[in-house]
């Protein structure tokens, strides 16, 4: 597939050396430097880009630029080329670094990827100048959402420049009660008299009476864009005959008066490179069979004439907004409707021989050229796929279908996928019966070259179920209708395209594919995994996904042997894929296994070597983060907290982690408001894994703060979701609680909670682990068992720290720990209890 990608978006526009310096915005703008946003808010023609442009370069070296256009409205596309531009600026691989998690169009993904970029900007600590030229143009809210997080988490190294021509969809009233936010309007914008007369003296323009100039401000009102065309028609001897030639520039005829009034081989060399985004001149000369069109376009942006050269190693231009859009009306009024088309043909075919591929495409859409599109969008599909251009995909998709334009099987079945990766399960579901329909009248399915298309299909069906947390019943039989098409070998150019089920999390029980928590039935699970691995599913990769949800499901069961036999058979198949997105999450539940088994040594050393061979930076992260996790689990805070400063991040998995050193640290007040932060959001997305670990912590949190009743109310809100899905290591693991379910265990004074949390899942909760198997060993940390072994042979505090080399201060705080763990209140009662 040629590129996707259109260099000159991220490049900054030069600007001409002959520029009227407005000091006083510039005073304004310097003074105010400190801002996190600036926002230039104008009409069209009052140069907010040339402004932009100028006062940064006099500021700035660091200057990451985006122009930007509808087909940015794809959340991963706006951000590729957002990252770029940065990566451009600061001269760093950072888009190499951060590609890899711009695959998926789920909100959690791009936050995570959002906070990852931030991390790197403020990892540099390099003044950045950040412009985001034409936000107007971008509607999708996720993309507002993200824009928003983007700005509120950055330092202030980060300078953010927004130019628009309407108001935002943005959180401005919030900044300026934060007094983050500078902003110009139009009134900032506009020349003022003594501005107008150097403009006019720069263009050498001599007017020919002193009171035309009165009569031009007066109509323009200062806007710039409108003194330029008075120049370009400035042949007036008289205010009298430039107020007739003034006119034009108030009406909708104003563009065409001064397009019409260029030779007609400019005039036709601008309306046939008017669909252009990108002006080179070899593709001009292309399009135009004129030799001299670097000339033309060096003219043109000489003259003032809308054409804007940009900063590039060759020469490379654009047209201005309007001047684009006055061109193209220009080429309707002077060709038929066949002719035009011809030429948006043509212009497109051109476009996509030389690599702009979206560009074509969204031409030939915009004039409804519908049979090439689908001929390049299935041409290109497994690339576009890849590329990770899904939002754009569907909306073409969406296009198409709304002008009732019939498109090949294989896209529609592609824009089901999409909508269900990207939640959108209203349009899923259109899509689903539209295939579903057309199987019933063409029977499509049955023809031998679709048979991979088909299977795909069902497999896609059991998916969405999967994802939406639907019937593992019809799941299973969906697969089992579909197994007869999986014929082995069986050809299809998506065979070699990976799927990325996981960008970045740690627990696969947390990704969409495993309904983000929703654990299914336990006697169901050995079914499902059974027809992946004994029948032709075991070929593709979603198969060892499957495994891995599996390894993890039996790990919350407690089923423990059976867990690690998943888990070997998912790292053989991840190593296989290369893919660490599988085997890094199984080593993380390696690592917990070890933890229970108390070989806390084995799993530092395989976390050691596997972060030695993993280059991406957010899952070398997430393994230091486990790290931390585990000197936690074996009572060194010191090492912990090193770790933890290091890679600190908002994500849930560090959050809780940390909230963990807090709690050992003997901070429960720290640690509280950061667990119902992550809880907050947890609760928002729906992610059930992550609210009932973070609840757990809350409880824990409640009762080492001395409220009991506040502490078994928050465990029995865990324990709600907690039993419809069987979660029971999410407890255990957190020796804590252990007796604090002890006595929720006892309340006879909660039957409504009887009532609402079945008793069925209590038995198995006991049945896995009770307090009559809980002794010291289980609940204190090795550090702490030693102190509490000192502690009972009647020896001072003082002497403690002297024998294990410790402060006096430290020892009382894991005393304090130990008397919570064990359930006591004063030194006596724990030395009772050792007795």
């Amino acid at each position: 597939m040629q590129s996707l990608f259109i260099a000159s978006k991220t490049k900054v526009p030069l600007t001409s050396p002959h520029i009227i310096e407005k000091m006083d915005l510039y005073h304004t703008f310097r003074n105010n430097s400190c801002k996190k946003v600036t926002i230039f808010r104008a009409p069209a023609g009052y140069g907010k880009t040339t402004i932009v442009s100028h006062l940064l370069s006099k500021q700035s070296k660091e200057i990451a630029w985006v122009s930007l256009d509808q087909a940015d409205n794809d959340p991963i596309r706006f951000w590729k080329y957002t990252l770029q531009a940065v990566a451009n600026a600061l001269h760093t691989n950072i888009d190499q670094e951060l590609s890899p998690l711009l695959h998926a169009q789920d909100l959690s993904s791009l936050e995570y990827f959002v906070n990852s970029f931030v991390e790197e900007i403020n990892f540099s600590e390099k003044d950045l100048r950040i412009v985001l030229d034409d936000y107007h143009l971008i509607d999708n809210q996720i993309i507002h959402q993200l824009v928003t997080q983007f700005i509120e988490n950055s330092h202030h190294q980060a300078h953010i420049y927004l130019t628009t021509r309407s108001s935002l969809s943005l959180p401005i009233a919030k900044w300026r009660v934060k007094q983050w936010v500078q902003e110009f309007e139009m009134e900032h914008l506009r020349f003022s008299m003594q501005e107008a007369k150097q403009f006019f003296a720069l263009k050498n323009s001599h007017l020919a009476h002193p009171d035309i100039l009165p009569h031009i401000m007066k109509k323009t009102e200062g806007w710039i864009s409108g003194l330029i065309l008075a120049n370009l028609a400035n042949q007036s001897e008289t205010p009298q005959q430039w107020q007739e030639h003034a006119q034009p520039f108030i009406s909708e005829f104003l563009w065409q008066e001064i397009i019409t009034t260029l030779p007609r081989s400019t005039q036709d060399f601008l309306i046939r490179t008017s669909f252009l985004n990108e002006l080179e001149p070899d593709l001009c000369e292309k399009l135009t069979n004129v030799e001299h069109s670097r000339g033309i376009l060096e003219e043109l942006e000489s003259k003032g004439l809308f054409t804007v050269r940009l900063q590039s190693s060759k020469p490379v231009f654009r047209y201005h907004h309007l001047f684009q859009e006055a061109l193209q009306i220009e080429l309707k009024r002077q060709y038929s409707n066949r002719e035009v088309l011809e030429i948006v043909e043509h212009t497109a075919k051109l476009l996509y021989d030389n690599g702009y591929t979206n560009s074509a495409i969204e031409l030939v859409l915009q004039y409804g050229l519908y049979e090439l599109a689908v001929f390049w969008i299935s041409t290109n599909l497994v690339s576009i796929y890849i590329a990770g251009h899904t939002a754009t995909f569907l909306r073409w998709l969406n296009l198409l279908r709304s002008n009732q334009y019939r498109v090949t099987y294989e896209m529609l079945l592609q824009g089901y996928l999409t909508a269900i990766s990207m939640l959108e399960f209203d349009t899923a579901n259109e899509l689903m019966q539209e295939l579903d329909f057309l199987q019933e009248t063409e029977q499509w399915m049955q023809k031998e070259e679709n048979l991979s298309l088909a299977a795909a299909f069902g497999i896609t069906k059991a998916y969405a179920l999967v994802a939406s947390g639907g019937d593992i019943k019809k799941v299973k039989e969906i697969l089992r209708n579909e197994l007869p098409l999986l014929k082995e070998n069986t050809y299809t150019r998506w065979a070699s395209v990976g799927n990325l089920y996981n960008s970045f999390e740690v627990k696969l029980l947390r990704t969409s594919l495993s309904s983000i928590g929703k654990l299914p039935e336990i006697e169901e699970l050995p079914e499902i995994v059974a027809l992946f691995r004994e029948t032709n599913l075991n070929t593709l990769s979603v198969a060892a996904f499957i495994f891995g949800i599996a390894a993890e499901c039996l790990y919350e069961w407690n089923s423990l042997e059976e867990a690690q036999k998943e888990m070997a058979i998912t790292l053989k198949l991840a190593h296989q894929y290369k893919d660490p997105s599988l085997f890094i999450p199984m080593y993380f539940l390696k690592a917990k296994i070890y933890a229970q088994q108390c070989q806390l040594n084995s799993a530092q050393a395989m976390l050691t070597q596997l972060s030695q061979e993993i280059t991406e930076k957010h899952w070398h992260n997430s393994i230091q983060t486990m790290k931390a996790y585990c000197y936690i689990l074996d009572g060194d805070s010191q090492n912990a907290e090193f770790i933890l400063q290091k890679t600190k991040t908002n994500q849930p998995f560090w959050q809780l982690v940390y909230a963990r050193l807090l709690l050992l640290k003997d901070q429960p007040h720290e640690a509280l408001p950061l667990i119902i932060q992550v809880k907050t959001k947890a609760q928002y997305e729906g992610q059930i894994a992550t609210i009932i670990e973070a609840t757990v912590l809350e409880a824990i949190c409640n009762y080492r703060l001395g409220n009991k009743k506040l502490a078994l109310t928050t465990l029995h809100e865990a324990l709600l979701p907690a039993s419809k899905y069987y979660y029971v290591r999410t407890f255990l693991d957190e020796k804590e609680i252990i007796p604090l379910l002890d006595e929720y265990f006892k309340l006879n004074s909660l039957e409504e909670m009887w009532e609402t949390v079945p008793a069925h899942y209590f038995d198995y909760l006991k049945k896995n682990y009770t307090s009559t198997n809980l002794t010291e060993n289980d609940i204190l940390t090795p550090r702490e068992r030693e102190i509490y072994n000192l502690l009972a042979e009647g020896i001072t505090n003082r002497e403690i720290a002297q024998q294990l080399y410790l402060s006096e201060g430290t020892v009382r705080v894991y005393l304090s720990n130990i008397y919570s763990k064990l359930g006591v209140t004063s030194r006596t009662k724990a030395i009772l209890l050792k007795k």
